[in-house]
């Protein structure tokens, strides 16, 4: 099976067309096709509704998919054996899964290139490898800018694409069909998506600059008791002082008296 067949089959012929090929049959496919379909439909609503929340659990499962398919692909074409193929997938893939949890950036980048990327190839649908490197040069781009609008590429892309996973899951899995049906069920959950981060984002920022609020407060407090008892100090001084000058000039009085 050449690229242009295994495209074909994946996105004209759809989850029935690529099992059947590879000869899956009758029942076993049904119960396939809905555990996929179902696992599909939770993992983007989630994506949808905590892109950003925990930005760091879906890098690393980002970069371990990714990194797997990167080794296994490289493997393949340097043409190493089947377990040489798995060590070289397996290794590229829990490099990148700890590089995209332990570095926010570099997580953030991972999600929004995959995910960028996944949601083209789903909407231009390539027939070949030229339109394919179209779609990762997209998903490149938004990755790279990620890095500097992390907030709102991150929810946006992950929406989006969430969205799509989704609705195309939740789609098959009705009894309906129509092309109109499926657009209402992306749209539908990217806005829930969008909204839903943006409420998150929002009040995880309430929270923080009410956290820094209670710091200034705290500080200006500590200050003002620093400069209460310097003040306290300077009084104590002052009335010592003025003490120990009237000590002097009691005596220089007794002094002259007794002269």
């Amino acid at each position: 099976m050449n690229v242009n067949e295994l495209f074909d089959i994946m996105w004209n012929s759809g989850l029935t067309g690529l099992m059947q090929e590879t000869g899956i049959q009758g029942d076993a496919l049904a119960q396939i096709e809905v555990i996929v379909l179902g696992t599909a439909a939770v993992t983007g609503i989630l994506l949808c509704l905590l892109g950003l929340k925990i930005v760091r659990v879906w890098a690393a499962l980002t970069g371990l998919a990714s990194g797997f398919t990167a080794g296994v692909t490289a493997g393949t074409m340097l043409g190493l054996n089947e377990m040489g193929i798995l060590i070289a997938g397996a290794v590229s893939g829990i490099i990148l899964a700890v590089l995209g949890a332990v570095l926010y950036r570099v997580g953030v980048f991972l999600l929004v290139f995959i995910s960028v990327s996944c949601f083209c190839i789903y909407v231009i649908n390539p027939q070949d490898w030229i339109l394919a490197a179209v779609c990762l040069a997209i998903g490149l781009l938004a990755g790279i800018l990620a890095i500097w609008f992390t907030v709102i590429l991150t929810i946006l892309s992950t929406s989006i694409s969430g969205a799509a996973l989704a609705g195309s899951a939740v789609y098959y899995l009705l009894p309906m069909t129509g092309e109109l049906i499926l657009i209402a069920l992306c749209a539908i959950f990217c806005i829930i998506g969008i909204v839903v981060q943006l409420l998150l984002e929002s009040r995880k920022q309430k929270k923080k600059n009410l956290r820094k609020a209670a710091e200034i407060r705290e500080e200006r407090s500590t200050a003002n008791e620093v400069e209460k008892a310097r003040a306290m100090m300077e009084n104590l001084n002052q009335i010592s002082d003025e003490d120990d000058l009237t000590i002097i000039e009691s005596t220089d009085d007794e002094s002259e008296e007794n002269e």
